[in-house]
C-alpha cells in the first residue's frame, strides 16, 4: 500500500506513522533555531558516510553512502533503513547493492532507483521483491570522472519531466547508452534528461557545485563553494547564436556578499584555513542546497534556500524573493546560523525534505573533508584522509509548534491526482513521477478536471502531467495561459515555447503576455517569441517590434529581459536595429540590445549591407552611436571569421571601404579607432587618418591638460601601434599620481602584449604602484609562465616582497606546479605549498600559546598597550587596518601567524604607502581610497588625510604591511595566549 497519513502532533520518522518525540532541545554541541527542535534519526553502525537520502513512493528511506570519498578505493553503496519496532527509529540496515562505483547522488525512479556512477548513469531495481538490487540498465555513458568531488550529482525530477543532473565540474560528453550521436559535449555546463529516457539537453551553465533544487514552480537553484545561491534564469538554449554578455543566465543571487564572499558564523574553535585563510569564516564549502516546500515549517522558512557549508560545520538558510526577472536571497537571523555545530567532524554534506515535512540532514562525519587535491602535501601527510569511514549521522529537524498534513494516496488514479494538490512537495513532486513515467493515461479526466481547483500548486502539476502523459490539448494550454496565478501562466508558456516553433497561432498569446503584470511571465513570454521560427514573417514583424519596443521602454526592465529581447529580436535584428536607433537614449538598455543586434549582423550581413548600414549610424549625428555600431559590427564579423576575397565581390567589400572612408573624413578620434578595427577584421589597409592619429596617440595619452576619458581614448588608440613603440610612455603612466583609468589600461596592454620587457617594466615602477595597480601587476607576473624566471630573481633578491603576491594555494601552484623543473625548485625555497613562512623560529618559538588557557582581560591589557593604535575593537582602539570586528572567526593558529609574520601575506589594501606632498612633508599610512583624482590616507592614530595627485611629488610603497614585525618582544608564549583568547572572544 502507498497510501499514508502523516500527523506532525505526532511526527513520524521512518514509517511515518510513528509517535516518538525527541525532548532534548538541541544536541549536545548544537546550536538550532530556538523555533525547531532536532534528533539523531541514524548513525553508525547504521548507516556510515551518507551523502543522499530518497524516501521511495511507499514512504521507505533509502540512503546513498560514499565510503570511497575522497578516493576511489571502495564503491558507494545503496541501503534501506527500517524501523522494525515501531518506535519511530530506524533500528535495521538492508544493503540494497554496493556496487555503484564512486556515486554520491540517486533518485527512485520507476519502481527502481536512477543512480549517478561515473562515468554512466544507470537504472538499478529489484524486480523479485527480496531488496537486493537484481536489474542494471545503463542510460548514460561518457561522464568524466577526474576529481571524487566533482563528480555528476543532484539527480532531481523536475516539474517540466525532465530528469535534471549537476554538472559538479568534471563535466565530459555523455550520450544515451550505444547511441552515440545523442552525445552532448557538457563544457561547464548541467544536463537533463528526459523522463522517457530517450533524450537527453544541456541545461546550461553549471555551478559545478553539489546538488541542485527547485522551487515549488519549477526555477533552479544552485551552489558551489564560495557562491551559496545561484539562480539559472533561463536555460543556455535561448542564448543560444545570441551575441553579448552575459553568455548564460546563471546568477549570484545572494544579497550578503561582499567581494565575493558571504559571512557565516560558525561556533566553536575554528580550523586553520591553509589554502585560502582569507576565506575564514566566510562560505567557503556550500553544498546541499535545498528549498524546503515541505508544508508544515513556519511561513519564513517555507518559502527559501537551506544550504550547508561542509568546511565550518553549519547550515544556512536564506529568504527567496523576487527580484524583477530573477531572485534574490537575503541571510534570516542576525550572526547566527540556523544550525551550527562546535564538532569539527560533523560534515552536513546535503538534506532531504521528507513525506512528514521534517527537514533531514546528512552528516558525513568525517575528520577531513577537504579533498587532497586541495590540501597542501606537506600537511595531508600528518592527516588521516581515513578518519571518521566507519561513521555517519543522520539528523531530523522539525517545528515545534507541529501541524498536520493530510494523507495521500499514490494506489489509485485519483488517488495520484488528489496528491498533486498536497501541501507536502515530495508528495506533488513523486505523484506527477508516477503519474507521467508509469503512464498513467486513465487519470486524463481528473487531471483536466484538476486545471480548475482552486489550488494553484494542483493547477500547476496537473497542467505538466498532462504535459509528460502527451494529453494537453491546446484549449487548456491556453486556459492556463490567462490563469489568475502567475506562476501558472509562467509555466504555461514553458509549455508554449516548445508548440511556437512550428505553429503561428501561438505567437498572439506571447504578444498579450510581454505586457504582463508579472515580470517573470514578461520574460517568459519574450522567450517564448525568442522560439518562434516565424517571428521574421513580415505579418509579425511589426507587433513583436512595437511589444518589445514597450518592455526596453519600462523602467523595472532588467538585464535578463534585455538579453531576451535580444534574442527575440535575432530574426530581424538588421530591420529593427534601423529603426531602433530614435530610441539609443532612452535607457541604458537600447545601446546595450541595438549594440549586440549589430554585432548579429556584423556576422552575417553582406558589406554591401553593412555599408548601408553605417550609413544609418552616421545619420544619427551621434558619434556615441557611430563608434558603437562600427565597434559590434566589427565584433560579430570577427567572431565568425569571415573572410573577404573569397566570400564576397570586390565590388561589395569596395562599397563598404567607401562607407568607412566617409565616415573616418569627417569623424573624431573615438570613431575613427572603431572604424580602424573594423578595416583589421575586413583585412583592408588603414586610413590616412588612423596613420595621422597614431603619430599624435602617445603624446595625447601623456597630456595632463586633457581630462582622464580623453587620454584613456588616446591611450586604447595608441594600443593599435606596436607594444614595442608604446614602451617608452609606460613609466610615465605607471604612477600611483596617474588616474587609475590610466594605470588599469596600461597593465591590461601588458598583459594582452607578452612581451619579454614586461618584467623588468613593472619592477622599475614597482615602489609607485598603488594598492590596485600592484595587485594586477602580481597576476600578471604569476600568472604568465614566461615571466616566472624574472619574477623568481626578483623575489630571491628582495626586489618585491613575498607577502605582496597574496599567495593562496592557487597563486602559489602558479609556481610551485611549474612544468619548468628548475622553476619549481625555486620556488620550494622560498614558501611551501602549505603557505609562506618568513620568521619561522619566532613562530615555533610561540607555537605553545594556542594550547594554552588564556585571560580576556590580560589579553585586552595587551591590545591596548601594542594594537590598539592601528587596530579598534568595538571602543576599543582606533581602525588604520584591517577591521577586527569578526576577528573571531580565525583559528589560534591562524591569529598568531597573523601577528608574528605580519609580511609573509599581505592584503595589498593593507600595504604601508607613503606620500611626499608638494611641500615636501612625508606622510605614512594605508590607502582608504583613490580615485582617478585623489587619494585618502589613515595615518597611524587613525587621522584621515586627502591628498590631490596633482599636489603628490611622490606616492610609494615599501610592500610592507603597516603592522610592523617584532610585536611580541618582551611577550611570554602566556602572554601572547591571553592576547589570542581576548581577539577570540565574543565581541
Amino acid at each position: 500500500m502507498r497510501a499514508c497519513v502523516v500527523c506532525l502532533s505526532a511526527v513520524g520518522i521512518i514509517g511515518l506513522n510513528s509517535c516518538k518525540n525527541n525532548s532534548n532541545e538541541a544536541l549536545a554541541g548544537f546550536e538550532l533555531h530556538p523555533e525547531f527542535t532536532m534528533e539523531l534519526t541514524a548513525s553508525e553502525p547504521l548507516v556510515l558516510d551518507p551523502v543522499e537520502l530518497h524516501f521511495d513512493e511507499h514512504g521507505d528511506m533509502f540512503v546513498l553512502e560514499m565510503p570511497g570519498y575522497p578516493l576511489a578505493n571502495v564503491q558507494s553503496r545503496l541501503v534501506k533503513l527500517q524501523d522494525t519496532n515501531g518506535d519511530g527509529l530506524p533500528d535495521k540496515r538492508i544493503l540494497f547493492t554496493d556496487q555503484l562505483g564512486v556515486s554520491s547522488s540517486f533518485l527512485p525512479y520507476r519502481k527502481g532507483f536512477l543512480v549517478a556512477s561515473p562515468p554512466e548513469l544507470i537504472w538499478i531495481a529489484d524486480t523479485n521483491g527480496d531488496g537486493v538490487e537484481d536489474k542494471r540498465v545503463v542510460l548514460l555513458e561518457g561522464f568524466s570522472n577526474d576529481n571524487l568531488q566533482h563528480n555528476f550529482n543532484g539527480l532531481s525530477y523536475g516539474l517540466d519531466n525532465w530528469i535534471y543532473i549537476a554538472n559538479g565540474g568534471n563535466s565530459g560528453s555523455p550520450a544515451l547508452h550505444g547511441r552515440p550521436e545523442t552525445l552532448v559535449p557538457l563544457r561547464g555546463g548541467d544536463l537533463k534528461i528526459h523522463s522517457n529516457l530517450d533524450r537527453l539537453e544541456r541545461v546550461g551553465e553549471s555551478s559545478g557545485g553539489y546538488k541542485l533544487t527547485f522551487d515549488n514552480w519549477g526555477r533552479l537553484f544552485e551552489t558551489h563553494n564560495l557562491e551559496h545561491n545561484l539562480h539559472l534564469v533561463f536555460e543556455d538554449k535561448y542564448l543560444d547564436g545570441v551575441p553579448g554578455s552575459p553568455s548564460h543566465a546563471l546568477e549570484n543571487i545572494s544579497d550578503h556578499d561582499a567581494d565575493g564572499l558571504a559571512r557565516v558564523y560558525p561556533i566553536g574553535e575554528q580550523e586553520t584555513r591553509v589554502n585560502h585563510p582569507e576565506q575564514s569564516g566566510f562560505f567557503s564549502g556550500s553544498c546541499g542546497i535545498t528549498y524546503y516546500g515541505g508544508g508544515v515549517f513556519p511561513e519564513e522558512f517555507s518559502q527559501g534556500l537551506f544550504v550547508a557549508d561542509v568546511v565550518l560545520n553549519l547550515v544556512h538558510y536564506d529568504f527567496l524573493k523576487p527580484s524583477g526577472s530573477a531572485f534574490t536571497t537575503s541571510r534570516y537571523g542576525d550572526q547566527k546560523e540556523f544550525l551550527a555545530s562546535s564538532d569539527r567532524a560533523f560534515r552536513p554534506v546535503n538534506f532531504s525534505v521528507g513525506p512528514d515535512g521534517s527537514m533531514y540532514v546528512l552528516d558525513m562525519h568525517r575528520e577531513v573533508i577537504e579533498h587532497p587535491e586541495w590540501i597542501p602535501d606537506n600537511i595531508e601527510k600528518n592527516l588521516d584522509l581515513n578518519a571518521g569511514k566507519d561513521q555517519g549521522r543522520i539528523y531530523r529537524i522539525w517545528p515545534k509548534k507541529q501541524a498536520a498534513l493530510p494523507s495521500w494516496d499514490f494506489d489509485s488514479p485519483s488517488g495520484l491526482v488528489e496528491a498533486l494538490g498536497h501541501p507536502n512537495q515530495w508528495v506533488r513532486n513523486t505523484a506527477q513521477r508516477i503519474l507521467v513515467s508509469e503512464s498513467v493515461l486513465e487519470a486524463k479526466d481528473a487531471l483536466i478536471t484538476c486545471m480548475h481547483q482552486d489550488n494553484p500548486l494542483q493547477r500547476v502539476h496537473a497542467l505538466w502531467s498532462l504535459e509528460g502523459l502527451d494529453l494537453l490539448t491546446d484549449s487548456e494550454l491556453r486556459k492556463a495561459l490567462t490563469d489568475s496565478e502567475a506562476g501558472i501562466r509562467e509555466n504555461a508558456l514553458r509549455i508554449a515555447a516548445l508548440r511556437i516553433t512550428q505553429n503561428e497561432d501561438w505567437m498572439g498569446d506571447a504578444l498579450s503576455l510581454t505586457q504582463d503584470p508579472d515580470a517573470r511571465v514578461r520574460l517568459w513570454a519574450v522567450l517564448t517569441l525568442s522560439q518562434s521560427k516565424i517571428a521574421s514573417d513580415p505579418r509579425f514583424l511589426k507587433e513583436v517590434a512595437v511589444a518589445l519596443t514597450t518592455l526596453l521602454n519600462r523602467q523595472d526592465t532588467d538585464r535578463w529581459m534585455s538579453r531576451a529581447v535580444t534574442a527575440a529580436l535575432l530574426p530581424q535584428a538588421g530591420t529593427f536595429l534601423k529603426e531602433g536607433l530614435i530610441h539609443w537614449n532612452n535607457n541604458s538598455h537600447w545601446p546595450t540590445v541595438l549594440t549586440d543586434l549589430a554585432e548579429a549582423v556584423g556576422r552575417y550581413a553582406s558589406p554591401l549591407y553593412l555599408a548601408n548600414l553605417i550609413g544609418q549610424f552616421q545619420e544619427t549625428g551621434q558619434n556615441e552611436i557611430l563608434q558603437s555600431g562600427l565597434t559590434a559590427v566589427s565584433r560579430g564579423w570577427k567572431a565568425m571569421a569571415r573572410g573577404t576575397e573569397t566570400a564576397f565581390r570586390t565590388v561589395e567589400i569596395n562599397a563598404l571601404e567607401a562607407s568607412l572612408t566617409d565616415v573616418e573624413s569627417k569623424a573624431n578620434q573615438g570613431v575613427i579607432h572603431a572604424a580602424a578595427n573594423l578595416r583589421m577584421a575586413l583585412q583592408l589597409k588603414p586610413s590616412e587618418q588612423l596613420h595621422v592619429l597614431l603619430s599624435n596617440a602617445q603624446r595625447d595619452a601623456l597630456d595632463t591638460l586633457k581630462t582622464t576619458n580623453e587620454r584613456l581614448e588616446w591611450l586604447q588608440l595608441a594600443a593599435l601601434s606596436p607594444f614595442a613603440e608604446r614602451i617608452t610612455m609606460i613609466p610615465d603612466l605607471l604612477d600611483s599620481r596617474v588616474p587609475n583609468t590610466l594605470q588599469r589600461e596600461v597593465l591590461k596592454q601588458m598583459w594582452e602584449s607578452d612581451s619579454p620587457v614586461v618584467p623588468e617594466l613593472l619592477f622599475e615602477a614597482w615602489d609607485g604602484l598603488g594598492p590596485e595597480s600592484r595587485k594586477l601587476a602580481t597576476d600578471i607576473l604569476l600568472y604568465k609562465a614566461t615571466y616566472h624566471n624574472p619574477l623568481l630573481a626578483a623575489m630571491e633578491s628582495g626586489r618585491v616582497k613575498l607577502g605582496e603576491f597574496n599567495l593562496d594555494l592557487e597563486r602559489r601552484r602558479a609556481l610551485l606546479f611549474s612544468e619548468d623543473a628548475e622553476i619549481r625548485r625555486r620556488a620550494e625555497s622560498l614558501f611551501s605549498d602549505s603557505g609562506v613562512v618568513q620568521r619561522a623560529e619566532i613562530i615555533n618559538q610561540y607555537i605553545p600559546a594556542i594550547s594554552l588557557n588564556g585571560s580576556i582581560e590580560k589579553g585586552k591589557a595587551i591590545f591596548t598597550g601594542r594594537c590598539a593604535s592601528c587596530h579598534r575593537i568595538g571602543a576599543l582602539g582606533v581602525e588604520v587596518g584591517p577591521s577586527l570586528a569578526d576577528i573571531g572567526r580565525k583559528s589560534k593558529e591562524t591569529l598568531l601567524y597573523d601577528i608574528l609574520d605580519p609580511n609573509a601575506a599581505v592584503d595589498t589594501a593593507y600595504l604601508a604607502h607613503t606620500i611626499i606632498d608638494s611641500k615636501g612633508t612625508y606622510y605614512t599610512g594605508v590607502v582608504m581610497r583613490e580615485t582617478d583624482l585623489e587619494v585618502e590616507l589613515k595615518l597611524t592614530g587613525g587621522e584621515l588625510r586627502m591628498f590631490r595627485k596633482d599636489q603628490i611629488r611622490r606616492f610609494s610603497s615599501s610592500g610592507l604591511s603597516l603592522m610592523p614585525e617584532g610585536l611580541e618582544q618582551g611577550l611570554t608564549a602566556q602572554d601572547v595566549a591571553n592576547l589570542l583568547t581576548f581577539l577570540q572572544a565574543p565581541k
